[in-house]
């Protein structure tokens, strides 16, 4: 605690004699309000040895926080070495010295309050009085509206860091409101013991943000910390969120249904009668911290209605977002998805309505045939030039992930001369490469659609009714290398080339080689580099055979049209 001390004093030194230098370099001599021994000495040399003194001061700060966080460290690892415990999370020793120091830091910020206090008792006591005023003030108006409105509470723990900093500015207001009251309507004290009190108060507030926010910070960190520290502690998991508790009271909504009819109306524009009657029921979503419902609304004299209700946890918020924009667009109008009926928030949660007929079911085909499917559905619809322009300003294609740097990657973990040519071939013929993914058209990709939102209509048409991942890339790309192996690509490329003619004229081996880069992009981001180098004969026999249709390239372990042999399988991730 005593170089916490040292280094909050050495800065607020550092930080206030630089204004004494000010006000002296603004001086003909020395002026009567600085202390009467300064009179003994030239103006020039005080403002050389207040300039040199204030950076001295800043220096035993630098050093007194260096030797802090080294003291730190060392107390804390001893204190983790005494509690004999097993490694409990991999920044351990991180949050240890943190914690060490945010407690020494906030000992000593309770020291310097006590002792500043005592200054300004003597020289200011009046204010001090309305700092004390305003700090009582402002803890009885927090503590009521917290205890008078608990959502208050959960709201305020969420913008606690803001609030404080937000709080100690307008402190440091009021404090400067008063003294320029007390000039102008009272007394008032002297120049020096003003400008004394507002440096030190607009000092002292900054710490006390600091102590709170730290304060705060080990609040959040409390259970880690005992874990750590003590040796009856375990590591437990930590109580829910309040966001989080307030999604899963949401369910709720199964017993009381009529919790939606502001969002039904708001939806569809028209009041529901009085006799209308709606159902709810919960729906398995296959998605963590995202809920579904079956809603029926029936209408006297109507058919009835199905939606289904999608309630996005805030951390799913950008899939919310994606979801919405991809829908609402022509495009997603075009793509096997129920239709999008409105965007709404349920109690501050992103909710999506979708148009759920009573024939949808579950689908319960093969996940290969499924699969197959989808692929064909989507690869069938031209994304809108709008939508394209917007994600190509937001989001880089396969062609433009593609570095040098994987190449590099993979020359260091080649495992013999074969494979460290096969790099060095593609190397030569990058740019090539690039070029041929970026002649291809541009499809909807839509990743971990889970099997509960994968339905089927009546009529066995295909419905996905989660679009939050979706992305834009060259076709081919994301087609699995199981369902490549089985010959399966020609089958998805001849079906959707049916309903779309700029597929008609891509040759499938530039769609293939895009399939293959792609599952080559997804093995090196997992680092499986084996796997990412297994493909580079693949990818080099597709890119010989576009640029040289007709020529019999042969390539190691290489099987007809281009696929892979079976003694060569790369086991699909």
């Amino acid at each position: 605690m005593a170089l916490t001390l040292v280094s909050q004093f050495a800065k607020l030194l550092a930080f206030f004699l630089p204004l004494k230098v000010i006000i002296l370099i603004g001086s003909t001599g020395i002026p009567h309000y600085f202390p009467d021994a300064w009179a003994a000495f030239d103006r020039d040399f005080l403002v050389v040895a207040l300039s040199f003194t204030t950076l001295l001061f800043y220096l035993v700060h630098l050093l007194a926080e260096r030797l802090l966080g080294a003291t730190a460290a060392k107390g804390a690892a001893g204190v983790v070495e005494r509690s004999r415990k097993l490694a409990l999370f991999s920044n351990q020793d991180e949050v240890a010295s943190q914690a060490y120091k945010k407690l020494a830091a906030g000992l000593a910020t309770g020291v310097l309050t006590a002792l500043l206090g005592v200054l300004f008792a003597i020289l200011y006591p009046a204010f001090l009085a309305v700092m004390v005023a305003y700090v009582v003030g402002v803890s009885a108006v927090i503590s009521l509206v917290t205890q008078k409105q608990p959502e208050r509470r959960v709201k305020l723990q969420e913008n606690a860091k803001n609030l404080i900093g937000l709080l100690s500015g307008g402190g440091f207001l009021l404090l400067f409101a008063f003294m320029v009251t007390d000039f102008l309507l009272w007394e008032g004290v002297s120049f020096m013991v003003a400008i004394i009190s507002l440096l030190l108060s607009r000092q002292l507030l900054n710490r006390v943000e600091s102590m709170i926010k730290d304060a705060l910070w080990l609040h959040d960190k409390r259970l880690q910390i005992n874990a750590i520290f003590f040796t009856g502690h375990r590591l437990e998991t930590g109580p829910e969120n309040p966001r989080h508790r307030k999604l899963w009271e949401l369910l709720t909504l199964v017993d009381r249904p009529e919790r939606l009819i502001p969002l039904l109306e708001h939806v569809s524009g028209t009041a529901l009668t009085v006799d209308s009657t709606l159902t709810c029921r919960w729906r398995q979503s296959g998605l963590i911290d995202i809920l579904v419902f079956d809603v029926e609304l029936r209408v006297p004299g109507s058919e009835p209605q199905g939606f289904l209700l999608k309630v996005f946890d805030s951390r799913h918020k950008k899939a919310a977002l994606n979801e919405a924009e991809l829908l609402a667009s022509a495009t997603g109008r075009a793509l096997p998805a129920p239709e999008l009926r409105g965007v709404d928030q349920l109690e501050r949660f992103d909710v999506h309505l979708l148009r759920f007929p009573a024939g949808m079911r579950v689908s319960r085909d093969a996940a290969s045939n499924q699969l197959a499917d989808r692929l064909v559905r989507c690869w069938q619809v031209v994304p809108g030039k709008n939508l394209v322009d917007r994600y190509r300003r937001s989001h880089p294609f396969l062609h433009q992930r593609f570095s040098s740097r994987m190449l590099e990657r993979l020359a260091a973990v080649a495992a013999d001369s074969t494979q460290r040519a096969q790099v060095d071939q593609l190397a030569r013929r990058f740019d090539a490469l690039l070029a041929e993914l970026g002649k291809l058209p541009l499809v909807v990709i839509n990743p971990g659609v889970p099997r509960e939102l994968t339905f089927v209509t009546d009529s066995s048409e295909l419905q996905l009714a989660h679009w939050g991942n979706w992305t834009l890339e060259p076709v081919g790309a994301d087609f699995p290398l199981g369902m490549l192996r089985e010959g399966r690509l020609q089958q998805v490329y001849a079906a959707a080339a049916e309903q779309r003619d700029d597929l008609k004229a891509v040759p499938i081996d530039r769609i293939r080689l895009c399939a293959q880069c792609s599952a080559f992009e997804t093995f090196f981001n997992k680092q499986k580099y084996a796997d990412a180098l297994a493909l580079l004969s693949t990818m080099l026999r597709c890119l010989q055979q576009l640029e040289s249709p007709q020529g019999d390239v042969e390539v190691a372990s290489q099987g007809r049209n281009g696929e892979l042999d079976p003694a060569s399988e790369v086991k699909d991730s």
